[in-house]
C-alpha cells in the first residue's frame, strides 16, 4: 500500500471511530509504530486529524451541531454496553428521567424489554415517550417546551420551569463533550441549560457517554465534572484517555 493511500485509510478509520491508538493502527495496517507516527504527523500537518498522547483523534469544531439520526449510528456497541450498565441502577417502582440522547434512547429500549415494573418515566424526548406508549406498567410524563428538531426533544425556559417543580430518583442524560478542566459541555446554550435542570431535579444523576466524548470541549459548559452529576458511565478504558482526573471528581463507572 502506498503511503498516501495508507494515510487516507488511516484518516477514514479515525473519522469513523473518532480516535485510534498508534498500536491499534500499526496492527490494522501491518506497519511499524514508527511508520504510523510519521503518518499521523503528516495528517496533522495537513489539518486532517489531531495528534494525542499515544494516537490521534478526529478534528472537530466546538460549535458543531448534532443530529439524532447521525449520532444513533455512531459507536452502537459502546452505547449498548453503557446502557446495559445503567439499567442495573434502575429498580421496580423508580421515578426516572430520560433525556433525548442516543445512549439514553438505547437505555429506553432495554427498559422496555426488561422485567422492570411500575416505573414512572419522565422524559424530554418524544422518541422515548412513544416507545413506552403501550406499556401499561409504566406511567409516562412528557415535559413540555420548545422543540429541538435536530434531537426530537423539548428544551427552553418552560421546560426548565417544569423541572424545577419535580424531583426524580434517578436521571440519565447524554453529553457531547467531557473535559477534566472544562467539564461537561454541549454546542448549544439551551441544551446545556436543559441538562443542568434535569440533574438539579434528580437525587442521583447519571451521565452516559462513550469514550469518543472525552477530552473534548464544546461551546457551552453544562456543569463541572464534580458540579452536576453523581456518576459517569462509560465503556471500557481507552489507551488514549487518562481517567485519573475524572476519578478524583466523580464516581466513574466502566461498563
Amino acid at each position: 500500500m502506498f503511503t498516501d493511500e495508507r494515510q487516507e485509510k488511516i484518516e477514514q478509520y479515525i473519522l469513523k471511530n473518532d480516535s485510534a491508538s498508534v498500536q491499534e493502527l500499526s496492527t490494522l495496517f501491518s506497519v511499524s509504530e514508527v511508520t504510523i507516527r510519521k503518518d499521523l504527523e503528516e495528517l496533522q500537518k495537513g489539518n486532517r486529524i489531531v495528534r494525542t498522547h499515544g494516537g490521534a483523534r478526529v478534528k472537530y469544531s466546538n460549535s458543531s451541531l448534532f443530529y439524532f439520526q447521525d449520532l444513533v449510528v455512531k459507536c452502537p456497541e459502546e452505547k449498548h454496553i453503557i446502557a446495559q450498565k445503567a439499567l442495573e441502577f434502575i429498580e421496580d417502582g423508580d421515578t426516572i428521567f430520560l433525556d433525548g440522547s442516543t445512549t439514553t434512547n438505547e437505555l429506553a429500549f432495554l427498559i422496555q424489554d426488561s422485567d422492570l415494573k411500575e416505573l414512572k418515566v419522565i422524559t424530554s424526548s418524544l422518541s422515548v415517550a412513544m416507545l413506552f406508549q403501550e406499556n401499561e406498567s409504566y406511567s409516562v410524563m412528557v415535559i413540555g417546551g420548545s422543540l429541538n428538531k435536530r434531537m426530537n426533544t423539548v428544551e427552553g425556559a418552560f421546560m426548565e420551569l417544569q423541572m424545577s417543580y419535580l424531583t426524580v430518583e434517578k436521571a440519565f442524560i447524554g453529553i457531547n463533550g467531557i473535559d477534566a478542566e472544562f467539564g461537561f459541555s454541549t454546542s448549544e446554550v439551551t441544551e446545556a441549560s436543559a441538562k443542568r435542570a434535569i440533574c438539579r431535579s434528580a437525587n442521583r444523576c447519571f451521565v452516559m457517554a462513550d469514550h469518543t466524548k472525552f477530552n473534548k470541549r464544546y461551546f457551552i459548559k453544562a456543569f463541572d465534572i464534580d458540579g452536576g452529576a453523581d456518576y459517569l458511565i462509560t465503556n471500557d478504558r481507552s489507551d488514549l484517555i487518562d481517567y485519573s482526573p475524572y476519578e478524583e471528581k466523580i464516581s466513574l463507572i466502566l461498563a
